[in-house]
């Protein structure tokens, strides 16, 4: 078969290279060997129909692909497989070659034979009988024939020889394609090892997990246990603590300054502090916030009655906190604490403006009845909003404040 014939478009081995090249490329993991194929013949079709130099090109692509470490086990084992499809045409290429030069040089291989078939004919005869001599041009004849017939076997032998070595290109590659099945077996069982290795180390840090996760569960359970103490010892101090007569509401019907109207409640309040905070997140504004707590308003209950703690309180609305600014919100925080909230004000601004309606409390006197009662004065606390700070944290610091006030016997402003 000539080169032509087995390089032909219906060919069994370009038949099984176009095979391999649509398998590969419906394969994720064989884009690479399916490019390292179609490179080189797209290379070797540059020059014209493809020659014996192709396939062996393409052998030896093939056998660099698979013994490189770094390539996929079973693509390398696809290269080994389709270089045993290639091998035995290599050969077959080789041969026909090889036929092709000794058919071209005809004339030199009977030139160099014809020296022998003369040197044997002119070679001086042993002596024979005379019958023998009486033929002995025929025997010359036929010894030249002989010297001539010779030549076939040695083509049989180069024939032999070839098949010989064709058979152990054959052994070769099956031998490379089990070296390359073997090290597939090996990649694979590297791989279940650092698996393997894997889930050891998934498995030491589970244990790590569950140590500590037992540890803050413990430390958990502790801290409700004190949370639970806490709170029982703060029921019963707030259960041992004389209940204070509970103080009439402020009548709806009071006005601060220009803006008449009641005081809104805590509820109202809160949402107006809420929207301010908004507001001074975009701005970056400050914001004070004062709790006052009137003093002894429970002691002016008892002794004037609860229509001179509500004249008292009502006082405080009329009187003391309308001279804040008018757009300074006052509301009712509790029976006896007022809260005010001065928006885009300094800390310094707000304790001037509360202690400017301190000194006024003190100077105050109530009538009722007749009589002219002095105006209870407040304890005050005043805070600053904290960038992040949400509204019911910034309450609670407020009414901390004001606790530690009255609990220190202080009156008028102190500043957290």
């Amino acid at each position: 078969m000539t080169a032509s014939q087995v390089l032909s478009g219906d060919s069994r081995v370009m038949h099984t290279i176009t095979r391999y090249l649509e398998t590969l490329r419906s394969s994720v993991d064989g884009d690479e060997l399916h490019g390292l194929i179609a490179r080189t013949l797209r290379r070797h079709s540059r020059n014209g129909p493809l020659g014996p130099d192709y396939l062996i090109d393409l052998y030896g692509q093939l056998d660099a692909y698979a013994r490189d470490a770094v390539s996929l086990p079973s693509m390398r084992i696809r290269a080994r497989l389709l270089q045993q499809h290639i091998a035995p045409y290599i050969s077959d290429l080789k041969l026909d070659s090889l036929s092709d030069t000794t058919r071209a040089a005809p004339a030199a291989e009977t030139a160099r034979v014809h020296p022998v078939v003369e040197e044997i004919t002119l070679a001086p005869a042993p002596a024979a009988p005379a019958t023998t001599a009486a033929v002995a041009p025929e025997a010359a004849g036929n010894t030249a024939v002989e010297g001539v017939l010779e030549r076939p076997g040695e083509k049989e032998q180069a024939a032999a020889e070839e098949r010989t070595e064709k058979y152990q290109q054959l052994l070769r590659s099956e031998k490379d394609a089990w070296q390359a099945i073997y090290g597939t077996v090996k990649d694979y069982q590297h791989l279940k090892d650092a698996w393997l290795k894997s889930l050891d180390e998934l498995s030491r840090q589970r244990d790590a997990l569950e140590e500590k996760l037992l540890k803050t569960t413990e430390q958990l359970t502790k801290l409700e246990v004190e949370h639970d103490k806490v709170r029982t010892e703060l029921q019963s101090a707030r259960t041992e603590t004389p209940k204070r007569a509970r103080l009439p509401s402020i009548p709806r019907l009071l006005s601060r300054g220009n803006r008449p109207g009641p005081l809104p409640k805590r509820d109202g309040f809160i949402k107006s502090l809420e929207a301010e905070i908004k507001r001074i997140k975009r701005s970056g504004a400050p914001l004070a916030l004062g709790l006052i707590g009137v003093d002894n308003l429970d002691v002016l209950m008892e002794q004037h009655g609860q229509q001179a703690a509500a004249a008292a309180l009502r006082c405080y609305a009329e009187e003391v906190l309308s001279n804040f600014r008018a757009y300074d919100i006052v509301g009712m925080y509790d029976n006896d604490q007022f809260i005010v909230m001065f928006p885009d004000t300094p800390k310094e601004g707000a304790r001037r403006a509360l202690e400017k309606a301190y000194k006024r409390a003190v100077e105050t006197h109530l009538n009722h009845d007749g009589r002219s009662i002095p105006l209870p004065p407040f304890a005050g606390a005043l805070i600053t909003y904290s960038a992040g700070e949400d509204p019911a944290k910034f309450l609670g610091r407020a009414s901390e404040a004001l606790h530690q006030a009255r609990a220190g016997g202080n009156r008028g402003v102190l500043l957290s």
